[in-house]
């Protein structure tokens, strides 16, 4: 007994100081050190300090603001490497780097009204805009959405080469340069996301809760995101954190009246010290939506809220990020159908619906990542560990699902990057997936069946700079592994992709150029290797094909920019041959099932070229002037010189915007006008309807009101002259059900909060 008494002692001795040990080490970590960087912010012409210049940390997300003098100071920065980016209005953007904190910097910005260069993080390394060498084009929501739209794919639609493949107002999939679903992959924040978008009818995963700007990479041209982006990727920025050491409390409210629709979002954020914490909440509620004739469209409400949180913290050379979303939907299915030969008339209504109906899809997401980052004198360390959670439930006239599938994606990322001298460095990594898609067996159908994917990838790029010349080379090995869980298909089968990309640029002050090549790669998936049935989305009996080829992509890219003061031009043409295509293939006219025609899921090779034209001009003479336009124009064929199904139409999109000078308790400060041409679409497929040249003209108008709150209002109107359309790519166009016809709306922000 007096030796155990005695061992007892000494562990109690033991854990009593690691107990200390550890109170200490985590007293010293959250503590924190007070390092700071700060500066002045100059006019290059005039030597005097631009008022309230913007001052963003790249590494730790959040930044300062400079006071009426030009000065700003930055606190609790981290060693080694501080990236920031210098911006203000009627001033060309300037990203610079420091190793360890400095203090009075002095930094020139020159004068330019039009060109206003964002940061790209959806590549290995930060730069700006026109220094990349990928072709990526970055855009804040806020300037997508200078006339108000209902989705967050809408917004994107006005960047040039991206389109809208919409069910109604409920269901948005991004396309671009004519590609969409499996072929675009969707990041936020660097976590790819999963959400059975193999589906005509399953929609865009994000949410615009907290979202601060989109980058759209264009075409297979970055390595670093791993197979399936053969058309490219929607990479999702949220917002910065709070500025250093304050605290902002904002809440913004919007009512659309085509669908009656109320969209209400709060969010509140602080940095202090080395924390910092950002917390965001959303609702929205939409009635079916009304239709230019007056009537409305069945069944197309749709509803749901999100649940947003991030908390970042950084100590000497480590920064770390915590990330939590859950989203859940009830979306409404206007033209879905069981019938061989369905009517129109069943999916119009005189009355509009807010009340929720069948069928319906119910879908909840869960999206974790836990990123660390690691920076050392020339080197950087980067580590993320990622779990996507996918719901999705479908009913149709019953209480009992007809679909209810879960689909499980656990994600993880290591990237390290080396300085090797002051002009190259070289950025390499390992990125995988194990994904699980399981279908609930008191389920009426099952699409896809149970199965096990397993994704594992390794690339390599060499990146340099030499004065005006920028270049970067890479290549990537990737590997997929499928397997059913259920004896019946039993299948299970390995793909594996090697993969480059090459490109250079040369950006002087009034010249860009880039010429990018790059390949992609996409295996097969099990909803095409094993289809073997009814698609109601598609209104197709579907047949698959266990013996698919992988897509694989090689993309040609050039670009030009003259971007002068008072205007910038931009060309940017494109060629991507896909080989082992994967495409449905219709059968004989008088071959159904259960009254639906039938599709044999084949391959083919496809080439997809065009390219996009924008234009920029500000006026030196007319300061309050904007006028910004972009072509986007694509043709396609197979290998025998036939167009491929659903392509976009070519499109022509112009916005006015006229800034004014106004002041008083409500101030009414720009105007904008949207002019958008969509061109004919005959160059069509075998059972695809053309669709007819239309316009759409939108207007919208923000400004301030004075109170001791900061209040920010917007209001306007979508498709003002009330026109009636189908796009192209609309899913409800084989029914003949029209767009939305004339929106009015009007939101409010108001900054409760901040100090």
């Amino acid at each position: 007994m007096l030796r155990l008494l005695i061992y007892l002692h000494k562990i109690k001795n033991y854990v009593s100081k690691r107990i200390n040990f550890l109170i200490l080490f985590l007293v010293s970590v959250f503590i924190g050190h007070s390092q700071f960087i700060n500066g002045t912010v100059l006019d290059s012409e005039s030597g005097l300090g631009i008022p309230f210049a913007k001052i963003y940390c790249i590494e730790l997300q959040n930044g300062a603001k400079a006071d009426s003098n030009g000065y700003w100071q930055l606190e609790n920065t981290i060693d080694f490497q501080i990236t920031l980016q210098i911006s203000a209005d009627e001033f060309d953007s300037k990203l610079l780097k420091f190793e360890n904190a400095q203090q009075n910097i002095t930094i020139s910005l020159e004068p330019s009204h039009v060109h206003l260069d964002e940061i790209i993080v959806s590549t290995s390394s930060s730069k700006l805009q026109r220094n990349t060498t990928s072709p990526v084009d970055s855009r804040k929501i806020a300037d997508l959405n200078k006339i108000e739209q209902t989705t967050l794919i809408d917004a994107l639609s006005n960047m040039a080469g991206v389109y809208n493949m919409s069910t109604g107002n409920g269901i948005s999939k991004p396309v671009i340069r004519g590609l969409s679903g499996m072929r675009v992959l969707t990041v936020q924040n660097g976590l790819r996301i999963e959400n059975q978008q193999w589906g005509a009818d399953h929609g865009f995963a994000v949410f615009d809760l907290g979202v601060d700007r989109v980058e759209v990479i264009k075409g297979p041209s970055s390595l670093i995101y791993g197979n399936d982006a053969l058309g490219g990727v929607i990479y999702v920025a949220d917002e910065p954190y709070a500025n250093s050491n304050k605290t902002e409390i904002q809440a913004n409210t919007k009512f659309e009246t085509n669908s009656m629709a109320t969209i209400n979002n709060l969010s509140y954020k602080t940095s202090k010290n080395n924390l910092r914490v950002a917390f965001y909440g959303g609702y929205f509620n939409r009635s079916d939506y009304q239709l230019p004739s007056g009537e409305f469209a069945k069944n197309s409400q749709n509803n749901g809220a999100s649940f947003k949180s991030a908390i970042g913290y950084n100590k000497n050379n480590w920064v770390t990020n915590f990330r939590y979303q859950i989203l859940h939907f009830r979306i409404g299915l206007p033209g879905h159908s069981h019938d061989a030969d369905p009517d129109i008339l069943s999916f119009i209504t005189s009355n509009q619906n807010r009340k929720e109906a069948r069928p319906a899809q119910i879908i909840t997401n869960h999206l974790a990542q836990w990123e660390n980052k690691f920076y050392f004198k020339k080197n950087e360390l980067v580590t993320q560990l990622g779990f996507t959670s996918n719901e999705l439930k479908e009913f149709e006239k019953v209480y009992t699902p007809g679909i209810d599938m879960n689909l499980q994606n656990f994600s993880y990322k290591f990237q390290w990057k080396h300085q090797l001298n002051e002009n190259l460095n070289i950025v390499s990594g390992t990125q995988g997936m194990n994904q699980n898609n399981k279908n609930n067996p008191t389920a009426e159908e099952v699409l896809v069946t149970d199965a096990d994917f397993l994704d594992l990838g390794f690339y390599s790029l060499l990146k340099g700079n030499f004065k005006l010349w920028n270049f970067q080379a890479g290549a990537r090995f990737d590997q997929r592994s499928i397997k059913t869980l259920d004896k019946t298909p039993l299948f299970s089968k390995k793909f594996e992709g090697l993969n480059y990309s090459f490109g250079v640029s040369r950006s002087s002050e009034i010249f860009t150029v880039r010429l990018n090549t790059s390949s992609g790669f996409r295996p097969p998936h099990i909803s095409e290797l094993l289809a073997n049935g009814v698609h109601h989305a598609t209104a197709q009996y579907l047949i698959g094909d266990v013996n698919l080829f992988p897509e694989r992509a090689k993309q040609m890219d050039f670009y030009v920019g003259i971007h002068q003061d008072h205007f910038e031009i931009i060309i940017n043409p494109f060629i991507n041959q896909i080989n082992n295509f994967v495409y449905n293939n219709p059968t004989a006219t008088t071959d159904t099932v259960s009254g639906l025609p039938i599709f044999n899921i084949q391959q083919t090779d496809a080439t997809l070229s065009g390219g996009d034209l924008a234009f920029h001009f500000h006026p030196h003479l007319a300061h309050w002037l904007h006028f910004e336009s972009n072509l986007s124009f694509l043709k396609t064929q197979d290998i025998n010189k036939n167009p491929l199904p659903l392509i976009p139409q070519n499109r022509l999109n112009n916005i006015l915007k006229i800034e004014l000078d106004n002041e008083g308790k409500i101030s009414l400060n720009t105007v904008s006008f949207q002019y958008a041409h969509y061109f004919e679409q005959n160059k069509i497929s075998q059972n695809e309807l053309s669709s007819d040249a239309y316009q759409l003209i939108h207007i919208g108008c923000s400004g301030k009101i004075e109170s001791k709150h900061k209040i920010n209002y917007t209001f306007g109107i979508n498709n003002l002259l009330n026109k009636e359309y189908i796009d192209h790519i609309s899913r409800l166009k084989p029914y003949g059900i029209n767009n939305p016809g004339r929106n009015f709306y009007v939101k409010l922000n108001i900054m409760i909060s901040k100090s």
